[in-house]
């Protein structure tokens, strides 16, 4: 597997930042441009990465392409056509997307979320992403989300079944799995699980750890890697198992360098005592 870094530090140049994660650890990256950049960046940062065996493990669209406001909505779709059109001209492992929210709030909760027709709208909209831009280097992929769909992994494989696409896959942030006590204390079942249905269809992983709150609701927090209660060495051991060493496995949301370093450093053990 590849560690990698779901986060953009600042930089100057895209040398300064591929020189950057490679002096930190990391051997893979989330793209720092999107696809409104000039075509000169976009190549001198797939030049820096390359040189450095930096693999770009996703671009990102993070966006609704179902929000209520139709102009707004149209804007979204644009651009997770174009970024996807942008990952597969770079190579990129995959571009991805959570499914999206039927609200003003791309990334909140809302009752519409949940319902047949959102996930109806969800199977048409990436049919057509794929028909029109047609990707041969990358696939696109939706993350799981406890605040829309997929939010289990059976949902991650209905609509990897229904789409029926090798050029959509699965893309596992198991953390986004754990949503209420129950899955919390059941991680380690929730991690076997969910490699069981869809290990095969996995094209990138999230990594983080998280811990429940004691307060009187429910209220679960994202730490560095190591501090809270998820299972990571199992988590690790059960990527590995899928035989890919090309597999990037990002570390993400947390507040500096410091702490991605530190993050990294936990990881680092845990798969040099699992060597």
């Amino acid at each position: 597997m590849r560690l990698g870094i779901q986060h953009v530090l600042p930089h100057n140049s895209p040398e300064q930042w591929a020189d950057e994660i490679v002096e930190m650890g990391f051997r893979a990256a989330t793209f720092p441009a999107d696809y409104t950049a000039p075509i000169s960046k976009i190549d001198a940062y797939v030049k820096a990465a390359q040189d450095r065996d930096i693999l770009i493990a996703e671009v990102g669209v993070w966006n609704s392409p179902f929000v209520p406001d139709p102009a707004e909505a149209a804007r979204a779709q644009t651009a997770c056509i174009e970024e996807l059109r942008l990952a597969d001209y770079i190579g990129a492992r995959c571009c991805v997307n959570i499914s999206g929210a039927f609200g003003p709030v791309w990334n909140f909760i809302y009752p519409e979320n949940f319902t047949e027709d959102a996930y109806e709208k969800n199977v048409e909209f990436i049919r057509r992403l794929l028909d029109e831009v047609k990707p041969q280097r990358t696939c696109f992929a939706l993350e799981s989300m406890q605040w829309m769909l997929p939010s289990t992994p059976e949902e991650t494989l209905r609509i990897l079944r229904d789409i029926n696409d090798p050029h959509f896959k699965a893309h596992l942030d198991i953390c986004n799995f754990v949503k209420d006590p129950n899955t919390y204390v059941r991680m380690d079942e929730l991690i076997d699980h969910s490699f069981e249905l869809l290990g095969d269809q996995i094209v990138s992983f999230h990594l983080k750890d998280i811990i429940m709150e004691e307060m009187s609701t429910v209220h679960i927090t994202e730490v560095i890697p190591g501090q809270g209660k998820m299972n990571l060495p199992l988590y690790l051991r059960r990527i590995r198992e899928l035989g890919d060493d090309d597999m990037p496995v990002m570390i993400e949301h947390l507040p500096d360098k410091a702490s991605y370093e530190e993050g990294l450093k936990y990881v680092q053990s845990i798969l040099d005592c699992q060597s």
